[in-house]
């Protein structure tokens, strides 16, 4: 597999790299400065776009000798904020750009509402970028991580932009040296540090923390490898998945999830189809529901699906053709709810489906529980 520097080489510009943690103070700043200092010495025009250093001293050293373009200020009340400046960098055009914390929300005002796409801009700019980011705010992991720790996740960002990435890399350090770093002050005020360590920083959520950030980064690095050999020897056949959401509304937000997760991993498009039934149109059924039909839906864009209302009452047959016109590999579907026996009785969607749509592999999620895709 390539280096960031061999990509930079061939292609040098538009590239994407993320330095991915399991927690904050695992040295993600610290190593993308570093880089920085080695890709600069290589040659290339590099400059910082937005670092967040964090009073730390071993990573404000390495800003010595790296220029930075200077930030946009915003005038919010009686206090001032500062945001990094997309048009001065893509004014400056340099070669690379550092990012830091990539799930980040800017300030009302700015150009973008969040600092991600203010790095899609950049890279449609034809300008490379090395940013940073904490495994807890992808989307489809961040509830995870809430149900684990107990700790909000407020910034999230959708999984679809790892798909932008030419590489992702760990900034890894054991759990040991982290919580010494805790209590040394070097990740946080000495006087937060016991909190942290009972709470968040504690070894069994370090060690969830690490055991997600460990299957991204690896799972992106042989999603690359697996491109790169299909790319060089084969014509690439493009898979879709499809999300098949029920009448029920409350079990969808994980579906969503599940699917958009599984098409992340297999880089591929995915749908999230609602089949509507005369019974179920918005002319019929209470205003609450529809809200929560349309939160689902709003969630699957937020998430890079396409969604996809269908209309008819034979929902496995219009399933089964959407499947076949749209080339859908993997079709996730939530666990019924109802007893075997009157499944048989009243007929079965999901067994239809799966007795006509041949080459479609499906998973099932048990949604109550949480399942995992199978």
């Amino acid at each position: 597999m390539k280096t960031f520097e061999e990509i930079l080489e061939t292609k040098r510009r538009g590239s994407l790299k993320i330095i991915l943690g399991y927690a904050a103070g695992v040295g993600k700043t610290y190593a993308m400065l570093n880089e920085a200092h080695r890709l600069k010495q290589r040659g290339f025009d590099v400059v910082i776009a937005y670092i967040e250093p964090h009073r730390r001293p071993e990573t404000q050293a390495l800003l010595a000798g790296l220029e930075q373009v200077p930030l946009k200020t915003f005038n919010v009340g009686d206090k001032t904020f500062t945001e990094m400046d997309v048009d001065a960098v893509i004014s400056r055009q340099p070669q690379i750009v550092l990012v830091d914390e990539l799930a980040h929300t800017n300030i009302v005002g700015s150009k973008n509402t969040k600092r991600f796409l203010d790095v899609l801009e950049i890279l449609n700019a034809e300008i490379n970028v090395i940013t940073t980011l904490n495994v807890q705010h992808l989307e489809s992991i961040a509830d995870r991580v809430v149900a684990a720790t107990k700790a909000p996740v407020h910034e999230r960002i959708p999984d679809k932009v790892l798909q932008f990435a030419q590489q992702i890399v760990m900034a890894d350090i054991s759990m040991e040296d982290l919580r010494e770093r805790l209590r040394l002050g070097k990740v946080y005020e000495k006087d937060k540090a016991d909190n942290a360590l009972a709470n968040f920083f504690s070894y069994n959520n370090l060690a969830f923390l690490r055991e997600i950030c460990l299957r991204e980064a690896a799972g992106n690095q042989y999603q690359k490898m697996q491109e790169n050999e299909f790319s060089e020897n084969y014509a690439i056949a493009e898979e879709a998945v499809m999300v098949a959401l029920s009448s029920d509304p409350n079990n969808a937000p994980m579906l969503i999830r599940k699917g958009t997760k599984l098409a992340s991993r297999l880089s591929s498009r995915v749908f999230v189809t609602y089949v509507q039934k005369k019974s179920e149109d918005p002319a019929h059924i209470d205003s609450q529901l529809q809200r929560k039909i349309q939160q689902n839906f709003d969630l699957a864009t937020k998430l890079g699906a396409e969604v996809k209302i269908l209309y008819g009452e034979k929902i496995s047959d219009i399933l089964v053709n959407f499947a076949i016109d749209n080339k859908i590999r993997h079709a996730v579907f939530g666990k019924s709810r109802l007893t075997p026996i009157r499944e048989r009785l009243r007929g079965s969607i999901l067994l239809e489906f799966i007795h006509d749509a041949a080459g479609v592999d499906v998973h099932i999620i048990n949604v109550e529980s949480g399942g995992k895709i199978r």
